[in-house]
């Protein structure tokens, strides 16, 4: 007896367009395995809150923000790039900027990695006894190529952490689920589309760490990304 066994090929998302600044941005580079302690370059800005910071793809190190001259001290060179040539590196600049609006808005901001986020506003109310639920955004930059080049985008979904009032430091997180109609209906929507509407519109534009303005069109499209091997 013959078995067929099934191969997921991707799956279709609904994305939001980010529009990139077209003229090149100055960045400074390098090689990654010619940097001594990389990682010290890549946090410094969560731990010490420094306004320039490191992203490494590909074998290479690219520096960026404020103050990124310094980074010639660990064999960086100034170059420029236009950031829709490195897809990888303008993804992780788009989730980084979201980031920054969200930690000047008083918003937590859980499990940064390259390419997403989740963004938490700084709220709390409680939907079951003694649980506290704090619902946001689960955010992740993507990119699609068309005939005409490559495009990029942003996926928002609804997201969640809960925290038991009398247990700190305790908490569970997940995505919407069999909860959702539950969740939603405390937002007073209907739709997850209606609750994701409002964080597109207060992001129409946001400000790259590396210079230059990004724009976020509030229509969103249908992409289909292919799952990975």
């Amino acid at each position: 007896m013959m078995e067929y066994k099934s191969k997921t090929l991707g799956n279709f998302h609904r994305a939001f367009p980010v529009i990139l600044p077209d003229e090149p941005i100055r960045f400074m580079t390098a090689e990654v395995n010619k940097v001594t302690d990389i990682d010290r370059l890549k946090y410094q800005k969560w731990v010490s809150k420094s306004e320039s910071s490191v992203f490494t793809y590909g074998g290479r190190a690219f520096g960026y923000g404020n103050g990124m001259e310094k980074f010639a001290d660990d064999g960086f060179h100034e170059t420029q790039l236009v950031l829709r040539d490195s897809p990888q590196l303008a993804e992780g600049l788009i989730i980084e900027a979201l980031v920054d609006d969200a930690r000047t808005r008083g918003r937590h901001y859980f499990g940064i990695y390259r390419n997403s986020c989740k963004i938490i506003p700084d709220s709390d109310f409680t939907i079951r006894n003694g649980y506290r639920v704090r619902v946001g955004y689960n955010i992740k930059a993507i990119h699609w190529d068309l005939e005409e080049g490559v495009r990029f985008g942003l996926l928002i979904e609804p997201a969640w952490t809960i925290l038991k009032s009398q247990q700190h430091g305790h908490s569970v997180s997940g995505y919407l689920g069999a909860v959702e109609r539950e969740l939603l209906k405390i937002h007073g929507v209907s739709h997850t589309l209606d609750y994701i509407m409002p964080f597109v519109y207060s992001h129409s534009e946001f400000l790259l760490p590396c210079g230059g303005r990004a724009r976020l069109e509030e229509e969103p499209v249908t992409v289909f990304a292919e799952s990975a091997e």
